[in-house]
């Protein structure tokens, strides 16, 4: 499929009934094998200069024999949006790594906080020793 053919299959189904083009799955739209005669997944890349933008490929593609089938589903993205688009996955990577520094603040905390508990056991056990002797 080329860029071409899926831009006007994506024309044609906007041109169809708001209802049939909402409800039916995207994945359906796009029913191509690559080489290796495996149904080629829709895929949307996070990666820079082409962010948001989908594309189908050959599930194998890690693989030393893959196909190597590819072929873009959306048009090229404008300037803008490839900035936007950026801007959002380094902030979504940003809020994940603000994550991870609070899930181990969190850790540090809930140690922190048994070892006091330990500490105010020992403390209670020292003080009723305390008072048992002084009585």
């Amino acid at each position: 499929m080329s860029t071409n053919s899926a831009m006007s299959s994506s024309t044609a189904m906007s041109s169809s009934s708001a209802t049939s083009s909402s409800t039916m799955n995207t994945q359906e739209q796009f029913n191509v094998q690559c080489g290796c005669r495996v149904k080629a997944p829709l895929r949307t890349t996070l990666t820079y200069p082409n962010v948001g933008r989908r594309f189908l490929g050959c599930v194998n593609y890690k693989s030393d024999n893959a196909c190597k089938y590819f072929d873009w589903v959306d048009p090229p993205t404008c300037d803008r949006g490839k900035d936007f688009g950026n801007w959002i996955v380094k902030k979504n990577m940003d809020l994940q790594k603000d994550v991870e520094d609070l899930r181990r603040q969190i850790l540090h905390l809930k140690k922190t906080e048994t070892d006091l508990k330990g500490e105010i056991r020992v403390l209670k056990e020292r003080e009723n020793e305390f008072g048992q002797k002084m009585e």
